[in-house]
């Protein structure tokens, strides 16, 4: 018998939004458009899913299911993101641009413009203070219904770019 530990609720429900994100978006980088395909059914393939407001860091945990704040990337470029320097970033944006010959371009101002984008959605949909109470918690169904009302957009917003 399997005697690995089953994923939980949390890591399922992760896992079924890379999955649509999978399906619903090119196969690319955001960052430079480099094909993810090689990566399907890979173990690094979950490694291609990238918060753009960390999950880990606690500071935007609202948005660990919201489609718009998760990017495809090369695990590279994910490890990059989360752990490397600004100095690393833009070694890496030389380099990828001087093997294309100028073509490829690693935009990490793209993915700024879009992290300070979702700090203000954050803030507008998860203030924290509300009347004269500070510091507010979101209970579950809170969560639950900003969020998936936020994804609902978003996904009807791919529709009309397509």
């Amino acid at each position: 018998m399997n005697n690995l530990p089953l994923p939980g609720p949390s890591k399922v429900a992760e896992i079924t939004i890379f999955n649509i994100l999978w399906k619903t978006r090119e196969r690319k980088s955001f960052l430079t458009g480099t094909w993810l395909r090689t990566f399907e059914d890979s173990p690094l393939f979950f490694n291609c899913f990238a918060h753009v407001l960390a999950k880990g860091q606690n500071k935007y945990p609202y948005f660990k299911y919201y489609m718009k704040n998760i990017v495809l990337l090369t695990p590279g470029e994910h490890a990059l993101l989360d752990q490397g320097t600004e100095e690393a970033r833009i070694s890496y944006a030389l380099e990828v641009e001087e093997r294309s010959g100028g073509k490829i371009t690693a935009d990490w101002g793209k993915l700024k413009a879009l992290e300070e984008e979702l700090k203000a959605e954050y803030k507008k949909y998860f203030p924290s203070t509300r009347g004269m109470m500070v510091g507010v918690k979101y209970n579950l169904l809170e969560q639950q219904a900003i969020v998936g009302m936020l994804n609902e957009r978003y996904m009807e917003s791919l529709k009309k770019k397509a």
